[in-house]
């Protein structure tokens, strides 16, 4: 066969790997071998290739779609959800990753991954179950008495506590049930940036089943840059989609996003101002819808090249130092000192003005008793788990079988729940048959 039509193998990817990517680049050589279990080779894709895949094949990337970020997903079809999140990042993250010359499909895999373990109805899902996990929300005296005993395993208080990252690598590496073994059974540079792509915290989580041996657990930062670039990609999505949907829901005015000194330099480099009524360069087609799409693209087009630009300079740093260009033990990857200010500003701004205002609390407060009553329910009562090797279980599993269940639910299915334990004769709180969302 003539070679323009041949088969172009994982090996032959590798050899282009060894050409195009950067020198301190996570190349896909070896990373087969970093799995928990062993397996075969695939012909003709990378390891990474192969992470990314069955990222995106999974349960639990699918259940991102029904997924709150900050605003509920019945409020409106435009409104970021979890999933639309994550592509954002892995778009994000990739273009960095291109002109950076990274891998691609480490960084994306990465991505795709990194909010797996996200619950129902956002950081607040989060935040119910870490509050119960960490003992301090005993459920109005259902996990006293009793249930005290369970506290003490491992000499810690509570029962392990809840993080999402620490939940997305738990479903990775167990929860996920589609092959002969455990888990989707992911090279340790993908797991080691899923975990990582937020603050560890720890000493405050413990996790049953935990496996961090290859993961540099000890370090803050992921050990590649490719991982160091997803965590950093997430934060500026969530600074750019949350800024642009709180400006859709009338929370943040364009008046008020005016006077941030970032978008103050947004509108210096790009002429968006003019599109704006009564600006003294208002053109006819002036247009807020237009100005706000613009300013998110200039803000991200600002935080990106910078990343960018700050982050071969920290690289070349670190190479002066250390005198190698792999196994970053320090963060590498982030904003100048001339951007990072203004970015945090813009991070402070969106939480004053659009997450932590009395009608996003409002739901808050409504879907917060949600969880803690299923949950409530759940421990009460094992039968009305759906999984029925948990009808069984050591009373001092069901905590974290639980929160695995219950992180595991979109938005819809933990309402739709609620409806069908009260079908089923469980007493539930009047105030949750309907709950007004908005």
């Amino acid at each position: 066969m003539r070679t323009q039509f041949s088969l172009r193998t994982a090996a032959d990817w590798q050899k282009f790997e060894a050409q195009w990517l950067a020198p301190y680049a996570c190349s896909s050589v070896g990373a087969h071998a970093t799995r928990r279990f062993a397996e075969n080779a695939h012909e003709y894709r990378t390891a990474f290739q192969r992470d990314r895949d069955r990222i995106i094949h999974s349960r639990a990337f699918r259940r991102l779609k029904h997924k709150r970020q900050v605003f509920l997903i019945t409020d409106g079809d435009h409104f970021r959800t979890r999933l639309t999140h994550t592509l954002e990042v892995a778009q994000i993250s990739r273009t960095m990753a291109r002109a950076l010359g990274l891998n691609e499909d480490l960084v994306e895999a990465i991505a795709l991954g990194h909010d797996l373990g996200h619950t129902p109805f956002g950081h607040l899902g989060e935040s119910v179950l870490n509050e119960i996990l960490q003992g301090r929300d005993a459920l109005d005296g259902v996990l006293e008495g009793p249930a005290l005993s369970l506290k003490s395993s491992e000499g810690k208080a509570g029962f392990g506590g809840f993080k999402h990252n620490y939940q997305s690598l738990r479903i990775v590496d167990v929860l996920e049930q589609k092959y002969e073994f455990s888990g989707l059974n992911l090279t340790a540079p993908v797991r080691e940036g899923i975990l990582k792509h937020t603050r560890l915290k720890r000493g405050q989580y413990h996790y049953p089943n935990f496996d961090v041996d290859a993961l540099a657990f000890e370090l803050d930062a992921a050990t590649t840059i490719e991982g160091q670039i997803v965590a950093i990609a997430d934060e500026v999505a969530q600074r750019t989609h949350d800024l642009e949907d709180g400006m859709r829901a009338g929370l943040a005015k364009v008046e008020q996003v005016r006077k941030l000194d970032i978008v103050r330099r947004v509108e210096e480099r790009l002429p968006i101002a003019q599109l704006l009524p009564n600006s003294p360069t208002a053109s006819a087609e002036d247009n807020d819808y237009i100005y706000r799409n613009e300013l998110i693209n200039g803000l991200i087009n600002l935080l990106v090249s910078d990343i960018i630009r700050q982050t071969l300079l920290q690289i070349e740093r670190f190479s002066d130092r250390w005198g190698r260009l792999s196994f970053f033990n320090e963060e590498v990857v982030r904003f100048s000192p001339e951007i990072d200010p203004l970015q945090k500003a813009l991070n402070a701004f969106t939480y004053q003005q659009i997450i932590f205002v009395p009608s996003v609390q409002r739901a808050d407060a409504q879907v917060k008793e949600v969880l803690r009553t299923l949950f409530r329910l759940y421990y009460e009562d094992a039968q009305l788990l759906p999984a029925v090797e948990w009808h069984h279980s050591p009373l001092a599993e069901r905590p974290r079988q639980i929160a695995d269940f219950i992180a595991g639910m979109t938005d819809h299915f933990a309402l739709a729940e609620i409806e069908r334990l009260r079908q089923k004769g469980v007493a539930v709180p009047m105030e949750f048959l309907e709950i007004p969302l908005k």
